[in-house]
């Protein structure tokens, strides 16, 4: 298909010629720039004439490596394991991952100096000649999407301006084992991220400025699932999603756990919602048709029907509650409904249904555009009656009149993870890509499984303006720091 191919050739074409004199103010280090101007940045191949028809992928100069290329970042400064240009030109099993073909193709590959210069420049920090290193500047400001990637126990960091990943984050606490970083979340004041691992034990805090561990907690071994945080910014609650699940409450601040929900309190419990005051939290039960309400402070915990005349119960396959989501005003608040398809408004005084809004196949995750006054939720096993080979939607309510006015069917696979950027009018989309049956890899990856990738879309147009920006193994939640 056209669009596996543009995705195998996005970092390189199958054009590259011979020894080409070198390009004067490249801004690359002399030790970079003699190989990418003499192998790569050829007539026909990735110079500023013909990059256009080489993946989009422009090697004259540092400047425009660090604009992309059709299919988004080709080198990720730190992550030599993530950066195809280096993948894709590596022939030697001493430095990683090496793929075919070999590039430059049909030509000799580079030599073993060659390529260990562009490993060590990407380990580095991919610097220009001057030492500056891509997206360095205005870190403590600097808007960022978080991207979790459940198969190679990574994060994504996504500059917000330029939409290119601009690093990767390993986390997770025990080496060697993968712990499926499930969920993300930014604190309300951007400062700090926390992750949650659904085959882990710990809970993470890290600096939204430097991107760094900062502290963990020991919650206990569990699937933990959805994290979120109190308005104040000063606890958080997550779901331990087991048939005798568990919510553990956490203080953000010293980062400790403050209780245990546990002793058969929750079946499955999942999506988590605060109230305005913050002292109430709803929480669905994954498999059944309802919610718990919980007051911390009493404590009490309700048992919440979200079908009208029918009892609070756990019976799976009919509703399924997934996710659940206040309204920027709080009077009403949203649950997917992945069994029935189906959006469920109720009304946050009362905690009774209001409306039923029929979606497409599994919905599952939210977000909210409050420029904009709508929500946007990913179907994720969607037929796509625009592109039949993908798979997967996105749903758009209007939040006033309660009613669908879009339908989203980008070239999605397994969408999940969303997130709006209302600042520049933006909602980023994660597809999973995790069946077999979906688009092929640009590239494998480290630690095995299949690559997903994002959508960017721009909500003034509702058209996808980045389509297929891949990442690594299976993109699974989404959050952003303004």
């Amino acid at each position: 298909m056209k669009c596996i191919l543009v995705l195998i050739l996005a970092c390189f074409s199958i054009a590259c010629v011979k020894y080409k004199p070198a390009i004067e103010n490249s801004n690359f280090p002399p030790e970079v720039q003699i190989i990418f101007t003499n192998k790569c940045a050829t007539a026909g191949c990735h110079n500023s004439k013909s990059y256009s028809n080489a993946g989009g992928l422009d090697l004259s100069s540092w400047e425009s490596l660090f604009r992309g290329t059709n299919t988004g970042a080709c080198a990720i400064p730190f992550s030599t394991t993530q950066s195809s240009l280096l993948l894709f030109t590596n022939t030697y099993p001493e430095f990683g991952v090496a793929i075919e073909p070999s590039m430059p193709l049909n030509q000799p590959p580079l030599s073993k100096s060659e390529v260990a210069t562009i490993k060590n420049w990407i380990e580095r920090g991919c610097p220009n000649k001057n030492g500056d290193i891509p997206f360095a500047t205005h870190a403590s400001t600097r808007s960022k999407i978080y991207i979790t990637n459940q198969g190679c126990d990574l994060v994504s960091v996504v500059d917000a301006e330029t939409q290119l990943v601009m690093r990767y984050i390993k986390v997770g606490h025990e080496p060697g084992i993968i712990e499926l970083p499930h969920n993300i979340k930014v604190s309300p004041d951007g400062k700090f991220w926390y992750v949650c691992f659904a085959n882990g034990a710990y809970f993470e805090k890290y600096d939204a400025t430097t991107d760094s561990l900062l502290e963990s907690v020991n919650i206990s071994a569990g699937a933990w699932n959805v994290i979120k945080i109190s308005p104040d910014g000063k606890q958080a609650f997550i779901s331990d999603l087991a048939s005798n699940g568990r919510l553990a409450e956490v203080n953000l601040q010293t980062m400790t756990l403050t209780k245990m929900w546990s002793s058969g309190l929750f079946s499955n419990p999942h999506g988590i919602a605060y109230s305005q005051t913050g002292d109430t939290v709803y929480v669905t039960a994954q498999y059944g048709n309802m919610l718990y309400r919980i007051i911390p402070s009493i404590p009490q915990i309700d048992n919440i029907s979200i079908q009208k005349g029918i009892a609070p119960n756990l019976i799976s396959n009919i509703i399924d509650p997934h996710e659940v989501l206040m309204s920027p005003d709080y009077s009403k608040y949203f649950i997917t409904c992945q069994a029935s398809h189906e959006l469920r408004v109720m009304d946050a005084k009362s905690d009774t249904l209001v409306k039923i809004i029929s979606l497409g196949t599994t919905p599952l995750e939210m977000a909210i555009s409050v420029k904009k006054n709508q929500l946007y939720v990913t179907c994720q096993e969607d037929n796509n009656t625009l592109y039949p080979f993908f798979k997967g939607s996105v749903y758009v309510v209007d939040i006033n009149t309660l009613s669908v006015t879009n339908t989203l069917f980008e070239k999605f696979y397994q969408p999940h993870g969303l997130v709006v950027d209302d600042a520049r009018d933006l909602l980023f989309v994660a597809s999973r890509n995790a069946n077999v049956s979906g688009p092929a890899p640009h590239h494998i990856s480290e630690c095995g499984g299949r690559n997903g990738y994002f959508h960017v879309i721009d909500l003034n147009i509702m058209q996808s303006i980045i389509s297929g920006s891949e990442i690594s193994v299976d993109p699974y939640s989404m959050d952003i720091r303004n």
